[in-house]
């Protein structure tokens, strides 16, 4: 790893942490936790700041905030990590076939997404930014993030941000992908990560025996002809030079192949780099749906998202990154790349808190570390874990030094608006108390 990037004085800090980050992302790995279960992880995050003396709040079904420097002398930046695991069994193999150095003790649960490494990056970069703590010149608050994979959590940590009045000038968050080999970081111009429109949606029909269809109401038929036109919203709905994708994951119908099922089930997503096009396809792909199942004489229903946010890297704090970045890890390590398809919860963050976030590599061949995240065989290199804490250390220092000016893109309004606007199921963390 000293081969590939420059012993710059963050990078050096962030080496110094390296045993540290590969015990603890490897404890994390070990004891995976779903999204609004990650009491454990929680706490673990909460002896480690303890142990350094790092002032934080837990705030309930939320995650950490935890506060380092002082904000009279100066701006304040939020470097997030998000904690959370993901349902399913982990292959022993990673992507080359290779034994992995951990993998999960809990039956079911598996970090393969990397959020692991997110939390045992922020934590070492924690401890350097602790070592410097009289030289920052501002404030830093680290945010420890629970149910990023859907779990809508964000929206506690927001709301006790809001009415505490912590107002951060930028975020910085990160995230590991085998996209780029281990040394190297990625960053996207504009767009980073799509807003997604998920979709569950229940065709109810009547059930016949095959030889009599007349007799029945297909749901199969109503879904071939709504996937149909699900394909064709992306040409006839949103703009072509930005970036749309659609995919069925899950369809559910019938036991026997002459027997006509009562009921079809099945779930997917768009994701759209677009936000304005992401809306107009949410609400053709409802009318879609209606009109279709009255069609074939079927009724709906349906859970249809209105769409998240697209994560978007704020101009100026990109061309910033990119500069500090390069400094720290050499020029030759900072990539620029397309925008991910995938989705974040921090797009909601970065829309209130405009900043950067980056990809870090974490592909390694000759280790057989290649397969993407939310697979099986998924096993980061964790030679990367120093490369995301200098990220960290480094975007926080400079930008508390001499970032850009970020006052007129701060969101300054109701954070219950900005949720009626842009995320209306997270709405749930003001109905409770309003309730």
């Amino acid at each position: 790893l000293k081969e590939l990037i420059r012993l710059h004085s963050y990078t050096q800090m962030a080496l110094a942490q390296q045993e540290y980050m590969v015990r603890l992302r490897r404890y994390f790995h070990e004891h995976p936790e779903l999204s609004k279960q990650e009491d454990g992880t929680v706490d673990t995050i909460c002896k480690e700041l303890s142990d350094m003396d790092i002032p934080f709040v837990n705030v309930k079904n939320g995650g950490v905030f935890a506060f380092l420097g002082d904000e009279k002398r100066g701006r304040t930046v939020l470097l997030r990590a998000d904690i959370d695991a993901l349902p399913g069994q982990e292959s022993p193999l990673n992507g080359g076939g290779k034994p992995k150095v951990c993998v999960s003790k809990v039956d079911g649960v598996s970090h393969t997404c990397g959020h692991d490494c997110h939390a045992a990056m922020l934590l070492g970069a924690a401890k350097a930014l602790k070592a410097m703590e009289n030289e920052l010149e501002g404030r830093v608050v680290l945010m420890f993030e629970r149910g990023e994979e859907g779990g809508g959590n964000i929206a506690y940590l927001l709301k006790w941000a809001f009415e505490h009045g912590l107002q951060p000038d930028t975020s910085f968050g990160m995230h590991v992908f085998p996209t780029a080999p281990t040394g190297k970081i990625e960053i996207a111009q504009g767009a980073a990560m799509a807003g997604a429109i998920p979709f569950r949606i229940k065709l109810i029909g009547k059930a016949a025996h095959g030889s009599a269809p007349s007799e029945g109401v297909n749901p199969i038929d109503c879904f071939v002809a709504i996937y149909n036109s699900m394909q064709s919203l992306r040409m006839r709905f949103a703009n072509p030079y930005d970036g749309m994708v659609f995919s069925v994951g899950k369809v559910q119908a019938g036991t026997v192949g002459n027997i006509i099922p009562g009921e079809l089930e099945f779930a997917g997503s768009f994701r759209v780099l677009n936000d304005a096009d992401a809306l107009r396809v949410w609400e053709e792909l409802v009318r879609t749906v209606d009109l279709t199942a009255e069609l074939y004489h079927c009724r709906a229903e349906y859970a249809i998202r209105r769409p998240t946010l697209t994560l978007k890297n704020d101009p100026a704090c990109t061309s910033f990154s990119k500069t500090v970045l390069s400094e720290a890890l050499g020029a030759e390590n900072v990539l620029s790349c397309n925008a991910n398809m995938a989705s974040e919860s921090h797009c909601l963050t970065a829309a209130i808190w405009p900043g950067a976030y980056v990809f870090v590599g974490i592909c390694n061949e000759e280790k057989g570390m290649t397969a993407r995240n939310h697979n099986e065989c998924f096993e980061p290199d964790e030679e990367a874990l120093p490369v995301g804490a200098a990220c960290h250390i480094a975007y926080a220092a400079e930008f508390l030094k001499n970032g850009p000016d970020t006052s007129d893109r701060i969101y300054r309004g109701s954070l219950r608006d900005f949720f009626t606007k842009y995320n209306p199921p997270s709405m749930f963390v003001f109905e409770e108390e309003d309730n």
